[in-house]
């Protein structure tokens, strides 16, 4: 048995495009011979089970979510999951880079997603319904996993990662393109899937890992993973190969 992961956003679906017929008939086929495929992805669970609902014939074996802090089996049964500290979250919450941001923000838990009242008029780009909180409120949720922070360059999502780390080393910052993702720092892909890994005692003879982007880029190394022709440089210089697609990818390996 092997085991096949993909980035969303950007690698198995074209950034703002629908996921390619082409990618999920090699997902069957490999399905098919025997083997495991999941979607590691920064997304929350109800906002990948929002689109996966788009493409019924698509059966995922797992889902590692929220940047590796949330793993589900194809049951969406609980694997594992790595929820803010109430002293971390309120503090996150209370940084002046945080609280005094315009920017688009959302709360992440284990299972739901929120807005948060940060008076910003910018759409995240991903439409769902979504129920806003105030950051009081936002303090005193439980199960937390990911707040998120649309900003309006790479150098801004860098800079106020930077910034927040620097006060809570306990976060990472997970960056996709002037997206951030502050999770706790054991929250990436890689260790997700090795979470994964334990928790199932699944031991494939090959993993396969593809990814476009900076938070894909610690499980592009660690599995000596691929990337997509569409990714930065930096992401192609770290990939073992480059493929056109993610079916593409699947194909070459069955």
């Amino acid at each position: 048995m092997k085991l096949a992961a993909t980035d969303f956003d950007g690698t198995f679906a074209p950034h703002r495009q629908p996921v390619p017929a082409s990618n999920i008939e090699a997902v069957a086929k490999w399905q098919a011979a025997g083997h495991k495929f999941g979607i590691c992805t920064g997304r929350g669970l109800s906002l990948i089970e929002f689109e996966l609902k788009k493409y019924p014939a698509l059966h995922p074996d797992y889902l590692v979510c929220n940047n590796g802090a949330v793993v589900v089996n194809a049951k969406r049964e609980f694997l594992a999951s790595l929820c803010f500290p109430a002293d971390t979250l309120r503090g996150l919450l209370e940084l002046p880079i945080v609280r005094q941001t315009k920017n688009p923000m959302r709360l992440l838990t284990e299972t739901d997603m929120y807005l948060l009242d940060t008076g910003s008029t910018i759409e995240f780009g991903l439409v769902i319904p979504m129920e806003t909180l105030s950051f009081a409120e936002a303090e005193a949720m439980e199960k937390v996993v990911q707040i998120s922070m649309r900003c309006e360059s790479v150098e801004e999502a860098e800079a106020v990662t930077a910034e927040v780390t620097k006060t809570y080393p306990d976060l990472i910052g997970n960056i996709n393109r002037n997206y951030i993702d502050f999770n706790l720092k054991e929250a990436n892909k890689r260790d997700g899937l090795r979470r994964l890994l334990k928790v199932t005692g699944w031991q494939p003879e090959e993993t396969l890992f593809i990814g476009d982007d900076q938070n894909d880029l610690p499980a592009v190394k660690y599995f000596h993973g691929y990337t997509v022709e569409t990714a930065e440089p930096f992401m192609k210089e770290a990939a073992t190969k480059v493929y056109s697609s993610v079916g593409d990818m699947l194909l070459a390996h069955l």
